[in-house]
Parts: C-alpha cells; sequence; structure tokens
C-alpha cells in the first residue's frame, strides 16, 4: 500500500467492536483516509486532545460507549465533524443528539457504502 499524503483527512474511530476497527483501519486508507481506531472510550477521549482530526466516527454501544458526551465535546471544539455509528435503530434520544450537533447516523451492519458516504459528506460541511 502506498503511503498517504500529509493532507489526507485524519478520522479518529471509537467502537468497541475489534473487526470493525480492523476492517475500517484496512479500508478506510484505500478511500485516502487516515484512521487511529479505538476499544476504550477513555484513551479515545484523552486522544481528542493531542492531534487535530477532520471527522471523528463513534460507535454508540451503552453501557460501554455513550455518545452524546463524547460528541459534545468534538462539536464543542468546532474542529470535526461527528458520524455515529448505532448497532439497533436509533432512539428519538440519539436522533435529537445528532440533530443538535449536526452529527450524521449510520446503521450497521455497514451496508454498501453508507460510512463512506457519510464520512464524505461529514468532510464536505
Amino acid at each position: 500500500m502506498s503511503e498517504l499524503p500529509a493532507a489526507a483527512p485524519r478520522v479518529l474511530l471509537l467502537d468497541q467492536d475489534v473487526a470493525l476497527r480492523q476492517a475500517l483501519c484496512f479500508s478506510l486508507p484505500l478511500d485516502g483516509y487516515r484512521v487511529e481506531a479505538f476499544g476504550d472510550p477513555d484513551r479515545f477521549s484523552d486522544h481528542l486532545d493531542l492531534a487535530a482530526h477532520d471527522a471523528v466516527i463513534i460507535g454508540h454501544a451503552p453501557p460501554a460507549i455513550h455518545a452524546a458526551p463524547l460528541v459534545e465535546r468534538v462539536r464543542s471544539k468546532d474542529q470535526a465533524s461527528a458520524i455515529l455509528l448505532t448497532a439497533t435503530h436509533p432512539t428519538a434520544d440519539l436522533v435529537r443528539l445528532a440533530k443538535r450537533h449536526r452529527a450524521l447516523l449510520v446503521e450497521k451492519p455497514l451496508l454498501e457504502d453508507s460510512l463512506l458516504q457519510a464520512l464524505q459528506s461529514a468532510l464536505a460541511r
């Protein structure tokens, strides 16, 4: 695989599903994105302040990962767009959270290029 250009969009990923993290760490660079993946919300949260990023993908999976405080933190810095992944039909609270913070919702399983389209849309904002 060739080296990504320095200007490649940087994406932070938080999801408790190891297989999904590995798959996205493989596939997103093929589409020109730099990816840093985390399974632990605390390590992810600590990393939010360390370096600039263009988009954040958060797998909402209570009780292990609650998206609300993380999305609020990302959007308060107004430096990145957020995408929320959910393994179930989004609850009304999750839909309100997404609307309030202009985050995009994507349901798992990731069909076709739904996440890639959401990522492109998030970065175009």
